[in-house]
């Protein structure tokens, strides 16, 4: 077992290097472009530095986008270790986050804690059941999951647009908002003076859960079995479409309670367009970590980083906001190039397969 631990040790680390280097560059490529622009690269950094890491309230709200980001992230790291690819996971996030508002405004009738914890549940839920539309198409009748989820994120955009527009909305707002939820349904919050709120702490755990989920219990082990190699896990008796609709269930639940922890936590009422992208950056976070747990929680803080420093760059210098979108395309694309992966130091290192044997890159 220890030849085993190694490899994955060594895998786990050639990983996060490759992470962090695709960053310093993507960071370098990026100052050249501010420099030809007229800009000080070295200024535009250092305040998106200091806003996404100096200062209990810029890390406070660098932890709470790093904790959407990973939630939708795992949405896609479930499905892919069964062998799917979710796209759906900011159209999960939508209806997760119409599903917890709606307990947060019409379910005043639960005492406090109790509230809170049905709202974030009916987020899991909802999330879990426009993940299970497409997971009941892929199985039953073998459709397309990406171009059916990708649907799906639409769908779900343009109904909670009529939510907030009809049912759901506050006469007394100009603009199309939802109530504002119950205070015994808004999450707690960890730290004085800031809006860090629980909801970081679930989103942790649920990774925690996802490693567990697949490391150590069977049904883990024949999705994985079955993301590997379909045709070997018919023959061996597992029920594919089965697993391939929880997958999708589940993988749905996560991004909507991601969606439910920006209504409990920040927004506290609906509203159009209230996701920034949450779903999509999120995929990009749990590609750039090939959906390794370790990984995603670097990357979803990463990202987190990058979008909350470039709100004080837009606001504190004269280059956008969009730069981050470049920097972290740049990373996504350096690391899929697997730029990093044949520096000399790799190779010079020693594989170690399951057999315990060691054989060159």
């Amino acid at each position: 077992m220890a030849p085993i631990i190694k490899s994955k040790l060594y895998s786990t680390s050639q990983m996060l290097v490759s992470i962090f280097l695709s960053f310093a560059l993507a960071l370098f490529i990026g100052g050249v472009i501010i420099e030809l622009t007229g800009e000080s690269a070295l200024n535009t950094y250092k305040v998106l530095v200091n806003g996404a890491f100096v200062g209990k309230n810029n890390i406070s709200e660098t932890l709470i986008k790093s904790g959407i980001l990973l939630l939708t992230g795992l949405s896609y790291a479930f499905v892919a270790e069964c062998g799917l690819i979710n796209i759906g996971a900011e159209g999960q996030l939508y209806i997760g986050a119409a599903c917890s508002t709606a307990v947060g405004i019409y379910w005043t009738f639960l005492p406090g804690p109790l509230h809170m914890i049905v709202a974030l549940l009916a987020g899991f839920l909802g999330g879990m059941v426009w993940g299970g539309i497409v997971g009941f198409f892929k199985a039953k009748f073998g459709a397309n999951e990406i171009i059916i989820s990708l649907m799906m994120n639409y769908i779900a955009a343009l109904l909670v647009s009529y939510l907030v527009h009809a049912p759901m909305k506050d006469m007394s707002q100009t603009y199309p908002y939802s109530y504002r939820i119950a205070d015994s349904a808004k999450l707690p919050r960890l730290l004085e003076g800031t809006r860090l709120h629980a909801g970081v702490i679930v989103a942790f755990v649920c990774l925690i859960i996802y490693w567990f989920y697949y490391k150590y219990t069977s049904r883990g082990y024949r999705m994985r079995v079955i993301g590997q190699n379909r045709l070997a896990a018919e023959y061996a008796g597992y029920n594919v479409r089965k697993n391939i609709f929880v997958a999708m269930m589940i993988g749905g639940g996560f991004a909507g309670l991601g969606g439910a922890l920006e209504i409990l936590g920040i927004q506290y009422r609906l509203f159009d367009n209230f996701s920034s992208g949450y779903g999509f950056d999120g995929i990009s976070a749990a590609l750039l970590a090939n959906s390794n747990p370790a990984g995603m929680a670097l990357t979803s803080i990463l990202f987190g980083g990058l979008r909350n420093g470039g709100l004080m760059i837009q606001m504190r210098t004269n280059v956008s906001s969009t730069l981050t979108s470049v920097v972290q395309s740049l990373v996504i694309i350096l690391v899929l190039m697997k730029v990093f992966n044949r520096l000399p130091i790799w190779r010079k290192k020693k594989e170690i397969d399951i057999t315990g044997k060691r054989s060159s890159n």
